[in-house]
């Protein structure tokens, strides 16, 4: 008389189902803590700086607390002074590691899922001082942001405003951190014909820098003149 075995075909239904089951959630994205929005709007006052820029690049910024943060995403890319050729997302967290990120409407229109960015105030993922929001941009060359509370305002600010900061944005597609300080301190040295950064020729280079770039040379009116564009348009 023969033994009659487990079905192979159940057999491997239930191993599958456990495989399910032990790994499901694992490595999924974690997902952002969301807070209810507040009854009434306050302000923050907020220092953006470029992370690991030696000397610090940074901008101080007066910002409603009902700003959506795609909107957020158009106001730091003016102060900075990027010019959005590239994808973004912010994220919540000070681990890397652990980071949370919201989705942008780019990622939704490829398929991705989550908490969509347009859909999220400031004032929802910040409220007090020393709270912190952090921006990606360019995830080639890896400019990232921090977004630091310095101050809850009672009231939104009349306006948006950056209120000061500290060096220029470096050009767009320079290479990230690495290729800005070269190209930074090319600059500074003068144009030197017999050095050029990025393996293009001296008049190549000073064509492709943006007008009167220099890395040392911040205006606040210019931002300010921007934020207000964006305001009245």
């Amino acid at each position: 008389m023969s033994r009659v075995g487990p079905d192979p075909t159940l057999l491997k239904q239930l191993t599958a189902n456990a495989g399910r089951d032990t790994f499901a959630g694992m490595f999924d994205e974690p997902a952002p803590e969301v807070r209810e929005a507040p009854e009434a709007a306050r302000g923050f006052r907020a220092r953006v700086d470029l992370m690991y820029a030696k000397p610090p690049i940074w901008r101080r910024l007066d910002l409603p607390g009902d700003l959506m943060l795609d909107e957020l995403h158009v106001v730091l890319q003016v102060a900075m002074g990027w010019e959005d050729g590239h994808l973004h997302k912010f994220g919540v967290g000070a681990d890397r590691r652990t980071r949370a990120y919201f989705v942008t409407g780019f990622d939704v229109s490829q398929g991705d899922e989550g908490i969509v960015e347009g859909d999220v105030r400031l004032d929802q993922v910040v409220s007090a001082k020393g709270d912190r929001l952090f921006y990606d941009y360019d995830f080639g060359d890896g400019w990232e942001h921090v977004v630091l509370v310095e101050e809850v305002l009672d009231d939104p600010p009349p306006a948006l405003v950056c209120l000061t900061g500290k060096m220029a944005c470096p050009p767009e597609d320079c290479g990230g951190l690495g290729g800005y300080e070269e190209l930074a301190d090319w600059v500074r040295g003068g144009y030197d014909r017999r050095a050029t950064p990025m393996g293009l020729g001296a008049e190549e280079m000073r064509a492709w820098l943006p007008q009167d770039w220099h890395p040392d040379q911040f205006s606040v009116d210019k931002i300010n003149d921007a934020l207000a564009a964006l305001t009245a348009g």
